[in-house]
This record gives C-alpha cells, structure tokens and sequence, in this order.
C-alpha cells in the first residue's frame, strides 16, 4: 500500500491576523471621531454666533432705549418762551429788567434825554432822538399832573414827559418824589398833545408843546426803584 502524500500546506499560525481583518475597523473609528469632532464644532459655531447676535440686539435695545428716554426729558422739559405762552400772559416778560444805567438817568442810546431837553433848542435835539429806545434808571418823579403821565428828571427844565400806554394795571402807582426805573421809546407828538393827556399850563403844558416829543412806557414796564 502506497504512501499517503504528505499535505504539504502551510499550516495556519495561530495569533496570527488576517489580511482585510482588523485595518477595516480602525477606519470606521476615525470615520466616526471625525463626523463626532465635525458635530462639536459645528454646534459650537451655532451657540457662539447665537451669543453675538443677542449682543447686537441687546446694544441696539439700550442704544433706543436711551434715545427714547432723551427725547422724552426734552420734550417734557418745558421752554421759558413756551411757559409764559401757556400761562395766558400773566407771569409773561411785563416786569422791567432791572435799571442798569446810571441813576438818575434816562437815556436814549449813548445821549441824556434830561440834557436834550434842557439844551437851547430843545425841539431840535430831542427830535434828533425820537423814534429811540429809552432808559431811566433810578430817575425822580417830579410830579403826577395826569392820570397816565409824570414829569421825571433833575428840575424844572431838565425833565421829560412819560406817558404811561396799555390797558393792562400795573401793581405800582407812579407817586411825586419816588425815583423809578423804566423802559420805552421816545416819540413825537403835535401841538393838542399837552392838552390830550391833561397837562395844563401850571403844570408845564408849554414846555411839552415845545419838546414835541415824550417818552412812551407801557405800564407793566416802570417800577420803583428797589
């Protein structure tokens, strides 16, 4: 009986690891890090740029907020124009500005009044004047001859005539020898003048006639010296 043929194949290393055995499983795991790390950064990504975006509204909310606040404060700070206007009048400008000329003044511009009149040709220089602003600081009431007029000035030929315009009281009554503070304008008049406001010749209707000009004050516009 012949010899059985020795099987001559390899015999099969036990440890050993086959070709196409482990290396398959080592890619799906970095297949599967790299799709895990991708996620991470992904959701990372999202949560930081949510965060931003809240930032941008939060500053454009307190950047209106803000704004909105300010324009409130200003519209409901009330202006000084906008508060006598609403007042009806009655705690509007009427109270003069306090004298700030020299006392015993009245002045129109850089010129004494109670100089032109007193000067020879009084007509002429007190019409140099006319149409004027007018000062009187601290000036004495020489006398009260008319319901609505007074003589001020230093004496008897140095004075001019204010007539007292408007319907509105003052609180003050002009009276003989108080010293006043007033502002008006000095304007012309004709010859009836003296004899309009009541002024007689006792009470120097002559010389009025011949100043031909006075100074018209409203009457929430003279006040006693203080």
């Amino acid at each position: 009986m012949p010899d059985p043929t020795p099987d001559r194949t390899p015999a099969h290393r036990r440890g050993s690891t086959p070709v196409g055995g482990a290396a398959p499983r080592r890619s799906r795991g970095k297949l599967v890090g790299l799709i895990i790390a991708a996620l991470v950064v992904a959701v990372l990504l999202a949560l930081l740029l949510s965060r931003c975006g809240g930032d941008q509204n939060s500053g454009s909310a307190a950047t209106q907020g803000t704004s909105s606040a300010a324009g409130t404060s200003s519209q409901n700070t009330p202006s000084a124009t906008g508060s006598a206007g609403a007042g009806g009048g009655a705690t509007s400008a009427v109270t003069p500005a306090p004298a700030t000329g020299t006392p015993g003044t009245v002045t129109a511009g850089a010129q004494s009044l109670l100089d032109a009149a007193a000067a020879a040709n009084p007509a002429a220089s007190l019409a140099a004047l006319s149409g004027q602003p007018v000062t009187g600081s601290a000036v004495q009431v020489l006398s009260v001859p008319a319901d609505e007029g007074f003589w001020v000035g230093t004496s008897d030929t140095a004075r001019v005539w204010v007539q007292l315009t408007g319907d509105s009281e003052s609180t003050y009554q002009v009276a003989q020898g108080d010293t006043v503070d007033f502002a008006g304008t000095l304007v012309g008049h004709d010859s009836t003048f003296a004899t309009t406001v009541g002024v007689d010749e006792a009470e120097g209707a002559a010389q009025l006639t011949t100043q031909a000009q006075h100074v018209e004050v409203a009457k929430n516009a003279v006040s006693l010296t203080a």
